[in-house]
């Protein structure tokens, strides 16, 4: 390895003031981006990626690349310890090679011959508690990369792991400000911001929409039945059934308790009704669990629309609650749409 003194000051100044620069921007797919195109302008190379863990899947996927074609970047996932990149992240150390279609251990050298590739680096991206990713290079011609960028872009890689790690905390904060911790649904707060907006939009291009208040039936006896953990549970898993069988274009979130908000754009009160007893059937046949085993719950919904029952977002919200609490009368697991009370 070349010593940190060989190098010349203006380039560690240089990956100093890039990893500075990373702050400034907003989401980690920028941050991701300027990283690979950093990274290939240290080294003088052709192309980088970044491969990245995924807690989900458990698997290392490229999150990032420039250089490559779509082909390329669009490869199946890889388990840590597979393959060049899989073995990086796995034992933490970096790799280079000047040709790495004659890697025993490389997983896709049909990909890297199409692609042209010849050498490669790859260098872990490391935490205290491990690597996270990795930050691999790519020229397509045999030209190793040498000490000095080997040590440079573990240098950069370095710095930039601790930029990544706060990029997703920021992320993770701005989520948490807009959905339900729990139930992974939009918030109150952004529920009426978006009830708000969608309105308005409603009211500019003279389309329906409709809101769709929902109450579980009977919750507050469930959790004193099976216990708070299996309520957060049963919330979560409701929350999980609307998100699943509503359109792309409605917008669910939690308005409170057991309480959730579906706004429905592009729908009239007859529509909105048809989907509201669609999902009623659904929840009635799904299995919830119990503390015995599974079990089966209602809710009761009341609908009111744009602009027929109201022109302004809280007009809507109380008529459909209304209309909600009307369906609970009636003997809850129905729906109900607003109508005007006839006074004698």
């Amino acid at each position: 390895m070349v010593a940190v003194e060989k190098i010349d000051r203006n380039i560690l100044d240089k990956i100093f003031f890039i990893t500075e620069k990373v702050l400034v921007f907003d989401g980690l797919n920028d941050v991701f981006e300027h990283i690979v195109k950093s990274a290939m302008m240290l080294t003088k190379a052709d192309a980088a990626t970044i491969r990245a863990f995924d807690i989900e899947s458990g698997d290392l996927m490229i999150v990032e690349g420039v250089g490559l074609s779509n082909g390329f970047l669009s490869q199946p996932p890889i388990k840590i310890g597979e393959g060049i990149t899989g073995r990086v992240v796995l034992y933490s150390k970096p790799f280079s090679t000047a040709d790495v279609t004659e890697v025993e251990h490389c997983v896709y050298k049909e990909l890297a011959q199409v692609e042209g590739i010849k050498a490669v680096m790859s260098v872990p991206m490391k935490t205290s508690e491990g690597a996270i990713g990795c930050l691999t290079v790519y020229r397509k011609k045999a030209e190793a990369f040498t000490d000095q960028d080997l040590l440079l872009l573990s240098i950069f890689a370095g710095q930039t792991t601790e930029v990544i790690k706060k990029a997703r905390v920021l992320e993770e904060l701005k989520k948490q400000a807009k959905f339900d911790s729990l139930t992974k649904v939009f918030n109150k707060d952004t529920l009426l911001t978006e009830l708000d907006l969608k309105v308005s939009l409603a009211g500019r291009h003279s389309y329906d929409l409709s809101v769709i208040f929902i109450d579980i039936d009977d919750f507050k006896k469930f959790n004193d039945t099976h216990g708070h953990l299996l309520g957060d549970k049963l919330l979560a898993d409701f929350a999980k059934l609307l998100r699943q069988f509503c359109r792309k274009t409605d917008i669910v979130g939690r308005f409170g308790g057991e309480e959730f908000i579906i706004i429905a754009p592009h729908t009239d009160k007859d529509s909105a009704l048809i989907l509201t007893n669609k999902l009623i059937n659904i929840v009635r046949e799904h299995n919830f669990l119990g503390s015995d085993g599974d079990i089966r719950i209602t809710f009761s919904a009341g609908i009111a629309s744009f602009p027929k029952d109201a022109q302004e977002p809280l007009g809507l919200l109380n008529k459909a609650d209304n209309a909600m609490y009307r369906s609970k009368k009636a003997g809850k697991n129905c729906a109900t749409a607003w109508t005007e009370e006839k006074t004698m």
